[in-house]
């Protein structure tokens, strides 16, 4: 500053000294702005589903305006990155690089993943989903700047892989500002104990095939299938279906380590009122409705099946979003937690049908944003 006074001075005119004041202002209030973080949102989606999952929120004015990329793509140092209005970053990517490692866990009946570009994580653990996680910010920190804000919004499974990674000694987590879970079984969701019933009892699946066969595992496998091809976003078979019961070792274990969780922002998004078993897949109604029940309809699991789900507790305590239990979805229900955290709370909304609830995530994200000072 004493520098441009001086040279002030030296010009006659006074009408020059001022426009030179004018621009040294201006470029350094632009040196400033440039100096401010990144803020980025990252989406990460649940299990047997993709990164176009999030469509309805990414293609919204009320989310990113169609702006959203994946920094998993070739040419993501090049590529040019758009904000939304608030000027907020949006990057989303499908799970499942590590889906076919030599440790991933198997599937009913031996079943691995043969996607060459992985399953979705379904076939990975909570730990290389957060390893994936922590890589992909690597890659927004080389575009973006080491110092990115990020905000990670998980649905279901998504948002217990957050968890992982938030839980994990990665140094990317530092980057980390806020999480938003919607529909994630913090807790576990009693359907996982679905899988560990079959691996028990009805294995292999070649015995039970015949159109003949009316034992318990055949119709079970009959109704593991039937909602493959129904529902699609639910597949019984997966690892990571045993990994999400609320009786897993995994869910367990993650629970257990619930104080490794940085001081960030927390918000979750919770869904109450529709009882347990219906999975969707309503014809006139996707997001309401209770569509496949379980409990009612004739092509779903034996009375086995559904004894060893419920456990000896009454279908009525598991209410929720037809999948995972309400009191499940709550972060602030885990044992242990000790953090401030704002809850929205909804009713009547099928668990795959949450990614799509544009209202709901908008006023999370907002409610974030205006948490971490990102807008006024």
């Amino acid at each position: 500053m004493n520098l441009l006074k001086r040279l002030c001075c030296l010009i006659q005119g006074f009408g020059v000294c001022v426009l030179l004041l004018i621009t040294w202002v201006e470029v350094a209030s632009a040196t400033t702005a440039s100096a401010k973080p990144a803020k980025v949102v990252l989406l990460l989606h649940g299990m047997t589903s993709n990164q176009s999952t999030w469509n309805n929120l990414v293609n919204n004015q009320a989310g990113f305006d169609g702006r959203c990329k994946n920094p998993r793509i070739l040419n993501f140092s090049t590529v040019k990155l758009p904000r939304n209005s608030e000027g907020i970053y949006c990057m989303r990517f499908n799970f499942g690089s590590l889906d076919r490692i030599s440790t991933a866990p198997k599937g009913l009946d031996n079943s691995s993943c043969s996607r060459a570009g992985g399953c979705s994580g379904d076939y990975s653990t909570f730990d290389t989903l957060g390893e994936e996680i922590a890589s992909v910010i690597d890659r927004i920190k080389s575009r973006l700047g080491p110092d990115t804000q990020v905000v990670l919004l998980g649905h279901s499974r998504g948002g217990v892989a957050a968890r992982a990674f938030l839980q994990s000694d990665s140094p990317a987590k530092t980057n980390v500002v806020g999480l938003i879970t919607t529909g994630t079984p913090h807790a576990g969701s009693p359907l996982g104990r679905y899988y560990a019933y079959m691996n028990k009892n009805c294995l292999p699946e070649s015995n039970f095939n015949s159109i003949f066969d009316n034992s318990d595992c055949a119709q079970d496998w009959r109704f593991t299938n039937l909602i493959i091809k129904k529902i699609g976003d639910i597949n019984l078979k997966i690892p990571t279906i045993n990994f999400l019961s609320d009786s897993s070792t995994e869910i367990t274990t993650l629970n257990a380590n619930v104080d490794k969780l940085p001081a960030i922002k927390f918000t979750q998004i919770v869904y109450d009122k529709l009882n347990f078993g219906c999975l969707g897949g309503g014809f006139f109604d996707t997001e309401t409705s209770c569509g496949f029940n379980m409990f009612t309809n004739a092509a779903g699991p034996s009375d086995a099946g559904l004894n060893t789900i419920l456990n000896g507790r009454a279908r009525s305590s598991f209410v929720g979003d037809g999948i995972v239990p309400v009191v499940s979805q709550r972060m602030s229900g885990l044992v242990g937690w000790n953090q401030p955290i704002r809850n929205f709370r909804y009713t009547k909304r099928i668990h795959t049908a949450e990614p799509k609830r544009v209202l709901d995530l908008s006023r999370a994200l907002n409610n974030m944003y205006k948490r971490l000072g990102w807008i006024r």
